[in-house]
């Protein structure tokens, strides 16, 4: 329910924007406005936005800021006044908005629905043009992309607000949940095994081999390996480290990482004779690495080298009468269940998730590896790898396979514990993955 507060000379009016909306609010200096207002939003339910009463309450809903549609620019004029003063973003950030709002989507019609671009600010309307664009798109783009075109879009238009509209036609509507925003399914990192890893560095050339094993044992994504400094690389003193703190994803991510032995082996290797400022990792011809060229044209084909069995590589296929035999391309696998090759195609970011699956079973606590990690919050450390910590108790777990159908013969349970427990005593007692082994546990 609204209610009305007096502060001072003037009348707050209150309620909340539906169920799990957020906490609107308008002031007036007349009492009968403010009864006024508190009688809308109860009317509509609370599902109204402190700036739709405001528009109601003034007359902004019959006299529009703009009188005339013609008098307002268009969208393709407010995007470029957006672009030319948006001055808060790195230049990469930029030219991806950029991008985005001189593509086809905004800048052509898409189905039935005319060119956003085309329109004019006071004439775009959610309900006859954005809600059925937001339709057409989904039904070809993936929802992370609907997801990032809709979200420079909504930043743009708010530019306009209130020069030329009393509200932005992409925010969410009061007493909605969501925007109604096709769902992004959350992707399955891969780890590595210990194993696996070791297939994956054998399959790389030496360059790549050496970023590797850097990703493996610092957890540093791939444009902060690439952009790494040789003076950010300190091997002198009791524990070498290394420094983060160029083309970071954020200031969270400026951190000190502790080296593991095999990671300073390949430090040392690779900053001998170097000046302070030059870059550990560069290509053949000395010049920063392009991290979407490395993806496309060398990381793609070592994850299919790592795909290819040596006791079963790929078949050729015959063409015609099999006179003739295809030639083996780059990107061809085995397809055999053999431990000596990768199964799945790991992205060059898995390594940074199996960095810290390597951290979990080494014994470092979250606290540590979100510092480790430059998250902003613990939260996010949870929420990408809590699954990977082992929940139950042995004890309390024995007792639930008591109450399990056929799990109260102690006898066979007994005998079945002893034979595991003999298998494990020949394997090593804890494999630390070597990427990260004599890494300290306090970070």
């Amino acid at each position: 329910m609204a209610s009305i507060k007096r502060r001072g000379n003037s009348y707050e009016v209150r309620w909340r924007a539906g169920r799990r909306g957020e906490t609107q609010t308008c002031t007036f200096h007349d009492e009968k406005l403010a009864e006024t207002a508190k009688d809308l939003a109860e009317a509509r339910g609370h599902k109204i936005s402190d700036t739709e009463v405001y528009a109601a309450i003034l007359g902004f809903l019959t006299q529009p800021p703009v009188p005339e549609t013609s008098e307002s620019p268009y969208v393709k004029d407010l995007i470029e006044e957006f672009l030319q003063q948006k001055v808060d973003v790195k230049e990469s950030t930029k030219k991806e908005y950029t991008r985005l709002l001189h593509g086809t989507w905004v800048t052509q019609d898409v189905g039935s629905v005319p060119a956003l671009a085309g329109l004019r600010v006071t004439e775009l309307d959610r309900d006859k043009h954005v809600n059925p664009w937001k339709a057409e798109i989904s039904k070809v783009l993936a929802p992370a992309s609907v997801h990032k075109l809709w979200a420079v879009l909504a930043m743009a238009l708010r530019t306009a607000v209130p020069r030329y509209r009393y509200d932005n036609p992409f925010d969410r509507p009061a007493g909605q949940r969501s925007n109604g925003l096709p769902t992004i399914e959350r992707f399955d990192a891969y780890f590595l095994t210990p194993e696996e890893a070791e297939i994956l560095v054998a399959a790389c050339p030496p360059d790549v081999r050496d970023a590797v094993i850097v990703a493996l044992g610092t957890g540093m994504r791939l444009s902060e390996i690439f952009r790494l400094q040789v003076g950010a690389v300190s091997l002198a003193g009791e524990q070498p480290t290394v420094r983060v703190e160029k083309q970071v994803k954020s200031k969270k991510s400026y951190r000190t990482i502790g080296l593991p032995a095999l990671v300073i082996q390949v430090f040392a290797r690779r900053i001998a004779g170097k000046k302070r400022t030059d870059l550990v990792f560069t290509s053949a011809t000395g010049k920063p690495v392009d991290t979407k060229n490395f993806r496309q044209r060398i990381w793609r084909y070592v994850v299919s080298a790592a795909q290819r069995c040596p006791d079963h590589p790929p078949r050729m296929k015959k063409v015609g009468n099999g006179a003739e035999l295809y030639s083996l391309k780059s990107m061809a696998v085995s397809t055999c269940d053999c431990p000596k090759r990768l199964h799945q195609r790991p992205r060059f970011h898995d390594l940074r998730h199996t960095y810290v699956a390597y951290l979990i079973a080494a014994g470092f606590d979250f606290l540590a590896i979100r510092d480790l990690l430059g998250h902003a919050s613990i939260k996010t450390t949870f929420d990408i790898y809590g699954h990977r910590l082992t929940h139950g108790d042995k004890r309390l777990l024995d007792k639930l396979n008591k109450r399990l159908p056929g799990g109260a013969n102690e006898s066979t349970l007994e005998e079945f514990e002893q034979n595991r427990r003999k298998k494990l005593k020949k394997k090593k007692a804890k494999k630390v993955a070597p990427f990260i082994e004599g890494m300290p546990a306090a970070a």
